[in-house]
């Protein structure tokens, strides 16, 4: 069960950060231009990481059964 956790950690984060990128590339901005002015510079892409994780994370746990989230 713990592997399966470390692998659910590793596999959600990397999948958020590799998705992040290839969005910020995908729309040809980089990290100057990708912000709001509204909390720090870089806040969006933060956002996107975060976004990105959760869905893999939701999806990972139900197919690895690691049981974070509950039935």
């Amino acid at each position: 069960m713990t592997t399966r956790r470390i692998i659910l950690w590793i596999l959600s984060i990397g999948f958020g950060l590799v998705s992040t990128a290839g969005t910020i590339i995908i729309f040809g901005s980089d990290l100057n231009r990708f912000w709001t002015n509204f909390l720090f510079k870089g806040d969006l892409p933060l956002l996107l990481i975060v976004g990105f994780f959760s869905l893999a994370f939701i999806w990972l746990d139900l197919i690895l059964q690691t049981q974070y989230l509950r039935n």
